[in-house]
């Protein structure tokens, strides 16, 4: 592939284009000064429209949360926002709600509630924790005494929501415990079920 250099008159070699860094068509050359600037602006500028629009489309617009109350003194706000997926009908998210503690062999549990909540006036709802008891544990013997750091969740009614990408899941909870999430997918086949 051989253009003219810009600027020399000569034509060039791709080894000479790369090294130069220009190169033009025989018609750009034809046109007056002006004319080519005007065409290199146009094309500049159709280019950033194109890979900026681009850009913006691939980021969901973020939506606004300032309607929904503040957290209160030693509670905080989580706020879940899930990317846009086909047949949103089918998933389900599991909130995971719990703190981290040292533990033997046993496995401890909370108790407790997400408890749904509607912001007046707008209508969307929100989750807070209510009250948790526990933990309580299986009491084996364990053969070391070792303990490790494990992620102790709380289990009981509202930690199973639909999912949607369209609205962000609120959650208030109390500083001392943090908030997982899982993502459950129904498969494509149902099964038939079978009378006995």
């Amino acid at each position: 592939m051989t253009s003219l250099c810009a600027g020399s008159g000569r034509f060039c070699t791709p080894e000479r284009w790369h090294e130069t860094g220009r190169a033009v068509s025989l018609a750009a050359l034809n046109q007056p000064q002006e004319v080519q600037m005007k065409t290199v602006l146009r094309f500049s500028l159709l280019g950033a429209l194109l890979l900026g629009g681009h850009a913006f489309a691939a980021e969901p617009k973020k939506f606004d949360i300032s309607m929904f109350p503040a957290a209160e003194v030693n509670q905080e706000r989580v706020v879940i926002r899930l990317p846009e997926v086909q047949n949103e009908a089918d998933m389900m998210v599991e909130l995971q709600v719990g703190k981290k503690m040292l533990v033997d062999c046993n496995l401890p549990r909370f108790a407790g509630n997400l408890e749904q909540h509607s912001v007046k006036g707008w209508g969307y709802n929100y989750l807070t924790l209510g009250q948790v008891s526990g933990p309580v544990s299986t009491l084996m013997a364990c053969p070391d005494s070792q303990k490790k750091e494990t992620f102790i969740q709380i289990y009981g009614q509202g930690f199973f929501v639909n999912y949607n990408s369209k609205l962000p899941f609120v959650i208030y909870v109390p500083q001392e415990y943090e908030v997982r999430y899982r993502l459950w997918r129904a498969d494509n086949l149902a099964q038939p079920a079978m009378i006995e």
